[in-house]
């Protein structure tokens, strides 16, 4: 799997891993969200972002940890996009 972060400022190189955490919104109000995990073969879908973190796995290692801005993520063929304002790492 891949993890592309990408910001007005530019994209990130993309990140190898086999899991994906981040944080969603739940509601049409944007809250009740939590925490949500995306593993490699997930079905194409598109997720409204809180703000929090992102975190990537591999073998069960952090290889990439950042705060974010609210936003939108996409999965699609294993190609995780995350597009928000702003990421601190």
């Amino acid at each position: 799997m891949q993890l592309i972060i990408a910001t007005p400022k530019g994209s990130k190189k993309p990140i190898e891993c086999d899991s994906v955490h981040l944080n969603i919104c739940d509601d049409a109000n944007g809250k009740n969200g939590g925490s949500y995990g995306i593993k490699k073969g997930h079905v194409k879908a598109l997720f409204s972002l809180e703000k929090g973190n992102v975190t990537a796995l591999l073998n069960s290692e952090t290889v990439y940890s950042a705060t974010t801005t609210k936003g939108f993520a996409t999965v699609d063929n294993d190609v995780i996009t995350v597009a928000v304002e702003e990421i601190v790492e």
